[in-house]
């Protein structure tokens, strides 16, 4: 049957753990593009793949990102839109999804193509007031969809949900149905008051098979608070907790991404970069370690960093090649992250983001006491990121070393871009504090 129910039954069968809701208005159709809102929110809310810069347009600057996209019926039988993909315009701004028929096979029924064609002149003025609504089930990296037809039951019945209020708005165009009444707020403050109320907790890390080891060095904190919660230190750019990124901080600053550069002589031989650009050069050790600012140059590298392409008077990115650059005096580029690296890492790892104030207690062995302060940052943007790296806001301070052992060089990388805590507020619409240690025995 096509009922809500079940088209949500066969999405989970597939594998779908989320469901959103879109309303078509008219535009939305096979010509002019399913259109996702005036922000970036949304390719943080719909699995995509990697970013890529694709040059401009009359909008400006176009990046786009390929989806992993299937139609699916009624029964559970699927068709794979090969080509659909999520088109970004940072400077019009807006969002939209293209190719979303491309590659169906129209002989299995499945893709509804019938749905989305764009409506003649007395289509749009019958269907000014109407929608159809676009079902989408989601995991971590696939989209399922299912569309109703403008005045079909399902039709009635999704619109009753969602006049209803059982929905909430995700990414200010998208409408979320939950299977189950707690949230992943709630389910991550449950969590961080469990580990409150355990008190000082050694200081620990887990392996990459998930043992849980002894952690002697002194940035512990973060390390120790990922154990419990089963996080592994492997870089992963996903979020660690549901849709929540989780950070310690202690009032100090706070490091809030760690991407590699994609450019320059530290991709090409990180050892000549090191010979060149290090800022503390020894015969077994050498070292980049020291707070980049834009516009400033480093007296220990000699580089200086810049946000090229970007315009901070209207915030827009006028070459999508461009991105941040550390230079050298000579103009010699040597390491970038382009602004399609940087919105990949963005996408990926910043959808909400947790902070837990902690203590650390310095005895023969260092424990840490987390909370009873947490700060749940929401509604941060592309926008507010490329200005808080313009203006330093957030600034890079690296720690990348390589090391001789047994006459062997062998690197360590942590390219850090951090935020003062103080800052932090600049970088959200909304931050809500709890306090762990309220409604505790």
């Amino acid at each position: 049957m096509t009922t809500f129910s079940n088209i949500i039954k066969q999405m989970k069968a597939h594998g779908a753990k989320r469901f959103l809701i879109k309303a078509l208005a008219n535009n939305d159709n096979s010509k002019n593009q399913i259109y996702l809102g005036s922000d970036f929110e949304v390719i943080r809310a719909i699995p995509s793949g990697d970013v890529y810069a694709d040059g401009i347009s009359a909008k400006g600057s176009i990046f786009k990102a390929p989806l992993n996209f299937f139609w699916i019926n009624a029964d559970g039988d699927t068709d794979h839109a090969t080509s659909a993909q999520i088109i970004l315009y940072p400077d019009y701004p807006e969002t939209r999804m293209s190719g979303f028929m491309r590659g169906t096979d129209r002989t299995k029924g499945i893709a509804p193509s019938h749905l989305m064609q764009p409506p003649t002149r007395e289509e749009r003025q019958q269907r000014m007031t109407m929608n159809r609504y676009l079902i989408l089930g989601i995991n971590e990296t696939t989209i399922w969809a299912f569309c109703t037809s403008w005045d079909d039951d399902l039709q009635q019945e999704v619109k009753a949900l969602i006049d209803g209020g059982t929905t909430t708005i995700v990414a200010s165009v998208l409408y979320e149905y939950k299977t189950s009444q707690r949230t992943s707020e709630e389910k991550l403050l449950e969590r961080l008051h469990e580990i409150y109320q355990r008190g000082p907790i050694a200081s620990c890390r887990l392996n990459a098979a998930g043992e849980l080891l002894e952690y002697r060095a002194q940035n512990g904190a973060g390390y120790t608070l990922e154990a419990q919660f089963g996080i592994t230190p492997n870089g992963s750019p996903d979020p660690d907790f549901m849709d929540w990124e989780i950070k310690s901080h202690s009032g100090g600053a706070v490091t809030l991404m760690t991407p590699e550069p994609n450019l320059g002589t530290y991709l090409d031989n990180l050892e000549v970069f090191l010979r060149q650009y290090g800022t503390n050069i020894q015969e077994t050790r050498l070292d980049f370690a020291s707070r980049h600012d834009v516009g400033v140059t480093n007296p220990k590298s000699t580089l200086t960093m810049s946000l090229e392409g970007y315009d901070p008077a209207t915030g827009k990115v006028t070459d999508p090649q461009g991105g941040l650059m550390l230079r050298d005096q000579d103009g010699n580029l040597a390491a970038g992250w382009k602004f399609e690296k940087v919105i990949q890492h963005w996408k990926n790892k910043h959808t909400n983001t947790c902070y837990v104030s902690y203590a650390a207690i310095r005895e023969e062995q260092t424990t840490y006491q987390f909370g009873p302060k947490v700060t749940l940052g929401k509604g941060t943007s592309l926008d507010k990121l490329l200005r808080a790296l313009h203006s330093s806001t957030i600034y890079y301070d690296p720690g990348v070393n390589m090391k001789l052992i047994n006459g062997n060089w062998r690197p360590k990388k942590r390219n850090q871009f951090r935020v003062a805590w103080r800052n932090v507020h600049t970088l959200y619409s909304n931050l809500i504090e709890v306090d762990l240690s309220e409604g505790s025995d």
